[in-house]
């Protein structure tokens, strides 16, 4: 099988998915862990940051909500660049397999 080159931009693009996903997923992680932590609240550093962070952005979210806000936009960000790269893979083949049955029916045409 033969390997797919992947550009620039395009690993650009998946690692910035990347980056967005794995955020929302360990933001998820430690608001689930500061929530069934058997510590009292006033010594959960986890709950003690969350609150931190709500009343520093005056955003009433806690870490669950921004890790699955994070994590749909790693998701949209990732379909989006699959669907636009496969897309122009898909456009840049069919353009070499035009050209090369337009080359094939020339050689043809002058060999006669």
């Amino acid at each position: 099988m033969k390997k797919m080159k992947i550009s620039g931009k395009e690993l650009t693009w998946y690692i910035i998915a990347s980056f967005f996903a794995l955020s929302g997923i360990v933001l998820a992680t430690l608001s689930v862990i500061g929530d069934y932590l058997a510590i009292p609240t006033s010594d959960n550093w986890i709950i003690t940051a969350q609150t931190a962070v709500s009343d520093f952005l005056k955003i009433p979210l806690d870490w669950l909500a921004w890790g699955m806000i994070f994590l749909a936009i790693g998701l949209i960000i990732g379909v989006i660049s699959l669907l636009y790269f496969a897309k122009k893979d898909i456009a840049e083949k069919e353009k070499a397999m035009r050209r090369a049955q337009r080359l094939g029916a020339e050689i043809v045409s002058t060999e006669e």
